[in-house]
């Protein structure tokens, strides 16, 4: 991950000792750890505030992680989404990982390396992906330029071609004349 860069993370949690916990784990000089205690707080503060990557609760009133992180993949489908739960039932888990297209999930009581090297990963991820779709704009914008390029180019030689032509009919003109003056 590049190191200048200060990249933005949101932590849902409706326990707020959990986003505590969470806050002092990505405790980082490169990121920025931003926390909301709902799915509605999330997606509120999502629509002023770039983010990165969202670490959102599986369990929580009203919205649950899995139909948060599903909002957030229609609405910002470059942000990283991973999934944090302390249920056991692994269907539910599967659907969310489905429906909002997780970049991972993680069991609580969660292991503090792993969450950052999840982070870490999760933004590595999201960089490559935007250099893979820079990168792609810049062929497809060189591609159109080549072509371009070509149909000048043939152009070009198209009308090459026919001053060459002309230039060869009018020595065969001259040729012919002057094998008449002097056959004369």
């Amino acid at each position: 991950m590049s190191t200048a860069a200060v990249r933005a993370v949101l932590c849902v949690d409706d326990e707020t000792h959990i986003l505590s916990s969470l806050r002092r784990a990505l405790r980082a000089p490169d990121l920025q750890v931003h926390t909301a205690n709902s799915g509605a707080e999330a997606l509120a503060l999502l629509a002023k505030t770039p983010v990165d990557l969202v670490i959102s609760d599986m369990r929580m009133p009203e919205m649950d992680g899995a139909a948060l992180l599903e909002q957030v993949q229609l609405a910002h489908p470059d942000v990283v989404r991973v999934l944090l739960t302390g249920q056991a039932d692994h269907r539910d888990t599967i659907a969310a990982i489905n429906r909002g297209s997780l970049y991972r999930y993680l069991q609580k009581p969660w292991d503090d390396a792993e969450l950052k090297q999840v982070v870490r990963q999760g933004l590595e991820r999201r960089e490559l992906e935007q250099e893979r779709r820079r990168l792609l704009a810049l062929t497809q914008t060189q591609n159109e330029q080549l072509r371009e390029n070509n149909a000048l180019l043939e152009q070009r030689v198209a009308e090459r071609t026919a001053d060459l032509g002309r230039a060869h009919e009018e020595l065969k003109r001259t040729y012919m004349t002057s094998i008449q003056v002097f056959s004369s």
